[in-house]
């Protein structure tokens, strides 16, 4: 009897302590597979307009990927809050499917961008669906370490994808790209499937959101959300002005060497992966102001000192510097969002976030552009200024609460 009493207690505590669920890794894996499917069909567009000299046809894809989830982001967040999560992640994920389909069978490109265009919007959809199934499937317990992981992941398939889609473009054609991105969406819903039963309740919530603003005003009310979204918004900006400007910079430093150039590139991607599994470990995930601040942090010296030390072999610990403020401020973001903001706005809350980041994103992208007043180091230089500065002001903001709380509490 007492061994069984000590097998009892000793099984309790693994579930206590366990592992993350297997349904929760079978949707990150799914998530991950259609993440380098997008990279596959983003790049291979890209890579078409580049060699048949389309005007525009870069800038083109691009805001095809931006625009509509600006625009339609909030509608289509009230959306998921209204209906099962689950039922609205998969047809979206199918209708991302379809559209890929189709733009494998047409040759136009203005019209393959337009479905791509398509497919973002169910993509908006289904991204922050899978946000707010996630704690269902995981467990309140698991969610931090399962975003650690995602997060990681996501890092791991940016590293993945653009040089698959580069080797599977030059060896096939884009519509195989396409008809991969399409698949990729099938595999994630039926990992969807198979990982959310229709007995998990991932519905509307007492107060769904019913108003377009509603996604954005919970943003702005959550406890440690709010009052960080403006360094969020300037590491994005930040990460965005260096990516086109850092092009140019970049090669510079690497002597046109272009194995050097997607190095430097593969560095950022390969540091964030640390920095996401670090920030999931127990007594870190719900350090949330910490975890955000901290990462901006990191994302903003590794910017600014790669742009004031133009040296190629100082450059790659500055960006794994920036990587790993980065994993670890996604993270952070993502645990606080799923701990300060109401369930049954999760879906409007995580689609409006989409559209204030590829705001930033766009408005970075136009920052960012070589012009004749700022240079590209130069350019690379501001964009680690930035999110530095207003680092520091939330610091100092969120110490300045913090005092008058301490001093009532020693009263």
């Amino acid at each position: 009897m007492d061994t069984q009493k000590g097998q009892k207690t000793g099984f309790a505590a693994l579930r206590r302590r366990g592992a993350i669920p297997t349904a929760a890794l079978i949707l990150i894996a799914g998530t991950l597979f259609s993440r380098i499917g997008d990279s596959l069909a983003s790049l291979g567009l890209v890579l078409d307009a580049a060699d048949k000299g389309i005007d525009f046809g870069v800038t083109e894809v691009f805001l095809a990927e931006l625009v509509p989830t600006v625009v339609a982001a909030p509608v289509i967040g009230m959306v998921v809050d209204r209906f099962s999560a689950r039922s609205v992640c998969l047809w979206s994920l199918l209708a991302q499917s379809v559209c890929l389909a189709a733009a494998t069978g047409l040759p136009g490109f203005h019209l393959r961008v337009g479905l791509i265009a398509l497919s973002g919007l169910a993509g908006v959809a289904s991204v922050a669906a899978g946000f707010k199934m996630l704690p269902a499937v995981a467990g309140e317990e698991h969610t931090g370490r399962a975003n650690s992981l995602l997060t990681a992941g996501l890092s791991a398939a940016s590293l993945i994808g653009p040089a698959l889609a580069g080797f599977l473009h030059s060896v096939w054609n884009t519509a195989v790209l396409l008809g991969a991105d399409s698949a990729s969406f099938l595999v994630l819903a039926w990992c969807t499937a198979r990982a959310v039963p229709r007995a998990v309740d991932v519905v509307i919530g007492r107060k769904p959101a019913s108003k377009l603003s509603d996604g954005y005003r919970a943003l702005r009310d959550a406890p440690v959300v709010g009052s960080l979204m403006p360094a969020l918004a300037a590491a994005m900006l930040a990460t965005s002005i260096e990516v086109v400007a850092g092009v140019f910079y970049l090669r510079d430093v690497a002597d046109g060497n272009d194995t050097v150039f997607g190095l430097f590139l593969a560095t950022w991607a390969l540091g964030s992966i640390p920095g996401a599994l670090l920030a999931g470990r127990a007594g870190w995930a719900d350090r949330h102001t910490a975890l955000i601040l901290g990462g901006v942090l990191g994302i903003s010296l590794g910017l600014l000192f790669a742009g004031l030390i133009p040296v190629a072999w100082v450059l790659f610990p500055l960006f794994l510097l920036g990587g790993f403020g980065n994993g670890v401020c996604n993270v952070g973001l993502r645990n606080a969002v799923h701990s300060h903001v109401p369930s049954e706005v999760h879906g409007s809350a995580w689609a409006c976030f989409q559209a204030l980041s590829r705001s930033c994103i766009g408005l970075g992208y136009l920052l960012g552009t070589p012009n004749s007043l700022v240079s590209s180091r130069g350019q690379v230089i501001v964009s680690g200024a930035i999110p530095l500065a207003s680092v520091v002001w939330a610091a100092l903001v969120t110490l300045r609460r913090r005092q008058p709380a301490l001093g009532e509490a020693s009263g």
